[in-house]
């Protein structure tokens, strides 16, 4: 069986199980971070088809993200987020309320670096993205003016696999 017709199958027994009052609906997105997504108005859970790799991982997702659908129609807004109506929704379906998933992910790879220099020490700091303009920056180990230097552009890295 397929991991979609199996997330089908598993979304109708929870919904025989735990009703709603509507009918939910999956919606397979290309998330590259997030397992899963709930959408409270509308009723659809948002399941990633890059970070789910086997059914293991759809069946605990698509439980996590039901048991948000599941929190918000008995509480309301109240139930959104992962507070208690979440964690007892987690256990009213059988799982331990974990918030965060530890699944193998793809993160976006970085495309430049950015130069900052001290005027004080001569320190050089290197981040991701420019920092607002039109603002003063302090070194945080001297107290000297940080100003901008450089921009490099960085090629992306073959991913192992």
């Amino acid at each position: 069986m397929s991991l979609e017709a199996a997330a089908q199958t598993l979304l109708q027994e929870l919904c025989a199980q735990f009703p709603l009052g509507y009918t939910a609906r999956i919606a397979w997105r290309g998330y590259r971070v997030s397992a899963g997504m709930a959408y409270y108005k509308t009723g659809i859970i948002g399941l990633s088809r890059i970070v789910l790799q086997d059914e293991a991982q759809m069946q605990l997702t698509l439980r996590h993200e039901y048991a948000h659908l599941l929190a918000y129609v008995r509480h309301g807004k109240a139930g959104a987020g992962h507070g208690e109506p979440w964690k007892q929704a987690m256990i009213d379906l059988g799982l331990p309320p974990k918030v965060r998933h530890n699944y193998e992910v793809q993160r976006n790879a970085k495309r430049q670096q950015v130069g900052y220099l001290c005027q004080r020490c001569g320190t050089v700091l290197v981040r991701s993205r420019r920092l607002p303009r039109r603002r003063r920056y302090i070194h945080n180990g001297c107290g000297g003016s940080i100003k901008y230097a450089w921009t490099r552009q960085v090629m992306p890295q073959a991913q192992a696999t």
